[in-house]
């Protein structure tokens, strides 16, 4: 039997064999160290930049459970911007925890009968609800407000690439009415 005893000093011990096919890095594998190397010497250069541009640590904090009165833990998902205060202070129910990213929102006027009132359009942003009762709540996905709370809910990265493409087939109708509008009016068609 070939035992090294562990006590037996480092400098008697062999040193570990080479492989027997010595082996050439890969473009990839010399493209990822030079990445990091990059990346260290940016960091080293400008530390306030790297502090700026890395991505905050996710937030863990706990909450009572009102529906068994016991201390639970939470690791909100990166990004997210929900402050949690009143989780934390209160007990909650653990389906009404959820993280969600900051929301993109344009308002337009719409009429409605006689009156113009401003709405909220096409909003998105990214939800994750740890405990929902549903598990594609349970990891990020996209929720897309159409216009005022009225939403669709529970999109995954397919789904919102669909909603993407329908959106773009949308605007390019849009743009066409555009060339075509501004064309009539340049006719002089139509008056004001």
């Amino acid at each position: 039997m070939n035992a090294i005893p562990a006590d037996l000093p480092r400098m008697f011990r062999p040193e570990p064999k080479l492989s027997a096919v010595p082996t050439q890095p890969t473009a990839q594998d010399r493209e990822t160290v030079e990445q990091a190397a990059a990346a260290r010497s940016v960091d080293a250069q400008f530390p306030l930049l790297a502090e700026l541009i890395a991505e905050p640590p996710a937030r863990t904090w706990s909450f009572i459970d009102n529906t068994t009165d016991k201390l639970q833990q939470v690791t909100c998902m990166p990004g997210c911007t929900n402050d949690h205060e009143d989780d934390r202070e209160t007990p909650t129910h653990p389906h009404d925890i959820w993280c969600q990213t900051d929301s993109t929102n344009v308002y337009l006027p719409v009429n409605e009968g006689e009156t113009v009132e401003e709405f909220r359009v096409l909003g998105v942003d990214i939800r994750q609800i740890p405990f929902s009762r549903y598990m594609h709540e349970r990891v990020p996905h996209a929720q897309v407000e159409i216009v005022d709370d009225h939403f669709m809910q529970g999109l995954d990265p397919d789904g919102l690439a669909t909603v993407i493409l329908t959106l773009e087939a949308q605007l390019a109708k849009f743009r066409d009415v555009h060339a075509q509008l501004v064309g009539l009016r340049e006719q002089g068609r139509v008056e004001l």
